[in-house]
């Protein structure tokens, strides 16, 4: 296979499989290979796909002519989908194939048994958030992707990256899970936090998708901000101000209204400090509310 190659099978239509078929149609892989139990996925992928795809009953079938394989499945069935590749009767035409899955905490090893077939194997994971195909499509073009294992795949993920306009970073397989942990802290628990923000808001009587819609042009502005310089440049509000009695005045609020929240306040404050003192004029010793 060289690094042009475009004989592309796809095995399960999740939202991240199905908008990675519909972005690499788009980018002229037409030899374009898919599998999904589900008819129902694959008629929505059809519907987002103008040019020709080859719709196949079983992963075996996808897979044989097909040069480079996705596994799009969620992450529990990614072993068992490769073992059953790997048992199959083409598996001696596995040989020299890449096989690729799109987890963002497990690494290649997981495809061991295509390997064990002289399959080349990695990992390439879309560093994105994603509720829904259209969203999927719209927002993994020009993305970061985390590639992990065998080091002959590389040139083939830098072309597929490069052909959906996104960023490529080399990880090793010791630092997959770190990845991942960073990345559901950036995404995931952001989520939460707003949540407990708007929560907050309800306790002054606002209703929560009008504090959701408060909150909104707040966090688009510290986006912004982040986009433009640093953490501890970025930073705003009572901590890096060293307003305690600010911080003292949330604590006693928080203890009357939501008194589950004064953990996570007391962590994310002292967080918030760390990246203060970056900047310089502060430090645990100005707030005596939240250490003593």
């Amino acid at each position: 296979m060289t690094e042009s190659c475009k004989s592309v099978a796809i095995v399960g239509l999740g939202r991240v499989g199905t908008a990675l078929a519909v972005l690499l149609s788009r980018q002229g892989f037409d030899d374009l290979r898919v599998c999904d139990h589900n008819p129902a996925k694959v008629k929505a992928l059809q519907g987002w796909i103008e040019g020709k795809i080859t719709v196949c009953s079983t992963s075996v079938e996808a897979v044989f002519g097909a040069e480079l394989v996705f596994l799009a499945v969620q992450d529990r069935y990614i072993s068992e989908i490769a073992d059953t590749l790997a048992e199959s009767d083409q598996s001696m035409d596995m040989a020299g194939c890449f096989f690729a899955h799109l987890s963002g905490s497990l690494t290649s090893a997981v495809l061991q048994s295509l390997a064990a077939l002289d399959a080349i194997t990695f990992s390439l994971h879309p560093l994105q958030s994603v509720t829904d195909v259209a969203g999927a499509v719209q927002v993994m073009a020009g993305s970061y992707f985390a590639f992990e294992g065998d080091d002959r795949a590389f040139p083939v993920a830098e072309s597929v990256v490069a052909a959906l306009s996104g960023n490529l970073i080399r990880l090793a397989a010791t630092d997959k899970v770190l990845y991942h942990a960073a990345a559901v802290v950036s995404s995931n628990f952001f989520i939460a936090l707003e949540e407990m923000a708007i929560t907050m808001m309800t306790g002054i009587g606002v209703d929560h998708d009008t504090a959701r819609c408060m909150l909104l042009p707040l966090i688009r502005g510290s986006f912004e901000n982040l986009e433009r310089v640093s953490p501890a440049e970025a930073l705003t509000g009572p901590i890096v101000r060293g307003d305690d009695q600010t911080v003292a005045a949330h604590l006693t609020v928080l203890q009357e209204k939501f008194p589950d929240y004064i953990s996570a306040y007391r962590l994310l404050a002292g967080l918030n400090i760390d990246l203060a003192k970056q900047k310089g004029g502060v430090s645990e010793a100005d707030f005596p509310s939240l250490f003593t």
